[in-house]
């Protein structure tokens, strides 16, 4: 896939693709060039001056034969063709994907630009998956999460919840928690937490009384304590007031976790500035929103002068590995603000997922951005959501259960289902899916499947892998290779020569 504009593509990357071409089953999918740029002359289709509309999609290549309406017009470009094209599909009969064969291999051509169009409607996002999948040559493995919800919480843990003016409400307590096991349970499904370990203390008596671990600790402006041991009265003009239980929410949460339905996740170190003393110090502490970041700009040159050691993402990690005794798969980072050097401290410390408004995900020594990916907030259900065939982050705050009761999320996951939804995961599922390699292949033995963990976590639940061999029947079983372990896995047959089998399935 040649992610970029065709302009960019130069005479020494098309000659190198096209000599790969010749004796590989490879697919080259790019963007249609100007006339007389490498790229239009590789595929020999040429992007016109003139643009073509609709809201009928149309697959129309020998294989797997669909159609999409779309709910947003789709716009393109007027393709002109050379000879030995072939028309992949259409939108409203103009062709909008074409293929040209070179030796064993295809270069396919788009008339769109696919990051507008997924902006535009889910079901461009579904055609590029079906081109994938069903344009490829040789055969192929995926992984469908076709009407998948991830659910996110963002905030237990954290303290600016009982100190930020915006943003007052008591943490969740034990029979919350129960309730919202119940309303998972129901529903087969799992929650993210996205969880803050380290509570940092505003050093103030008067605003409120500590308590860690059952004790009265020294009180100290900006010190940091573990979040799971804290409680904290607040008092209001001297009187008693809100009690924050962070010991019956971390309570709630192990038992929620024990239930087998979800997991926490890092959402900061202490979802505030790292300077935590410089924050306990102005005067705008309980009203300036940046001072609850603990990864953005602002926290950018402090955050330079720690060394990894002590850098609030390390040791965030290492809070959770010693309350929850479980290393983290995805961050998300508070306020979804970050710097690239907090994303490679990431990436060294070994996160697999990071979640923001797009979801990116861990390919060997990187992060890749899936833009096909959105998070939209919990309270949003919509049926175009699940266009795409991609799974959706439905996030949240501990606020809107704690304020309007766990009811809020009951009626919230009942939308989604009514919207679509017939799966809802959580991150550690989904990083124990995608960090997995899949490949299929041919021999002279049959069809053979290799599942590759790259430092991906267990398995949460048996994983489903779609396959197809173009042109072939599949075979009723094929032999798989997982992490090493050889075994056959059944397939189950489903149309245009795709089929499912399961790995990690309980005998």
């Amino acid at each position: 896939v040649l992610a970029c504009d065709p302009g960019e593509i130069s005479d020494d990357i098309a000659a190198g693709l096209g000599s790969l071409l010749l004796s590989q089953p490879v697919m080259v999918i790019l963007r249609a060039g100007a006339p007389g740029t490498p790229a239009s002359r590789l595929g020999q289709a040429i992007c016109g001056t003139d643009s073509i509309a609709g809201r009928s999609l149309r697959w129309i290549h020998h294989a797997g034969g669909r159609t999409w309406s779309l709910r947003t017009s789709l716009g393109g470009c007027q393709l002109e063709l050379k000879a030995h094209s072939e028309i992949w599909a259409t939108l409203d009969g103009a062709p909008l994907i074409v293929a040209r064969k070179i030796g064993r291999g295809f270069v396919v051509t788009l008339a769109f630009h696919p990051s507008l169009a997924r902006d535009t409607d889910g079901s461009a996002t579904a055609l590029i998956r079906h081109l994938l999948t069903f344009g490829s040559q040789a055969p192929v493995a995926w992984l469908d999460f076709s009407n998948s919800l991830i659910l996110r919480m963002d905030d237990p843990g954290a303290a600016q919840n009982a100190y930020h003016h915006c943003w007052p409400y008591p943490a969740l307590d034990e029979s919350n928690w129960a309730s919202i096991q119940g309303e998972l349970r129901q529903r087969e499904a799992r929650l993210s937490i996205a969880y803050t370990p380290g509570w940092v203390d505003d050093g103030d008596p008067a605003r409120g009384s500590l308590t860690v671990a059952n004790h009265r600790p020294e009180r100290g402006p900006g010190r940091i304590h573990p979040s799971p041991l804290v409680q904290y009265q607040q008092h209001a003009d001297g009187a008693p007031g809100k009690l924050h239980d962070y010991q019956g929410e971390y309570r709630g949460i192990q038992r929620l976790r024990a239930g087998g339905l979800g997991d926490v996740e890092l959402h900061g170190y202490t979802h505030m500035h790292p300077d935590t003393v410089a924050w306990a110090a102005a005067a705008d502490r309980y009203e300036e929103i940046s001072w609850f970041r603990d990864f953005g700009p602002a926290a950018k040159d402090v955050l330079a002068r720690m060394p990894v050691a002590q850098h609030p993402l390390t040791l965030g990690v290492g809070m959770l590995k010693k309350h929850f005794g479980i290393f983290p798969t995805t961050l998300v980072c508070p306020g979804d603000e970050w710097t690239d050097e907090v994303l490679w401290i990431a990436l060294d410390l070994g996160f697999q997922l990071v979640d923001s408004y797009y979801l990116a995900l861990r390919d060997g020594d990187r992060f890749c951005w899936a833009t096909h990916v959105c998070s939209p907030y919990l309270n949003e259900p919509d049926a175009a959501w699940f266009d795409s065939g991609m799974p959706v982050v439905g996030y949240f705050h501990d606020c809107e259960p704690s304020l309007e009761g766990v009811g809020w999320i009951a009626g919230c996951l009942d939308n989604w289902q009514k919207a679509g939804a017939n799966r809802f995961m959580d991150f550690r599922e989904l990083a124990s899916a995608t960090g997995r390699h899949l490949s299929l292949s041919r021999s002279k033995h049959g069809m053979n499947l290799s599942v590759v963990s790259e430092n991906a976590p267990e398995l949460v639940h048996p994983l489903e892998i779609m396959i197809r061999s173009p042109n072939e029947e599949l075979p009723e079983s094929v032999s798989a290779c997982v992490d090493g372990a050889t075994m056959q896995l059944s397939v189950e047959r489903l149309e245009n020569n795709c089929g499912r089998v399961i790995v990690g399935q309980r005998a």
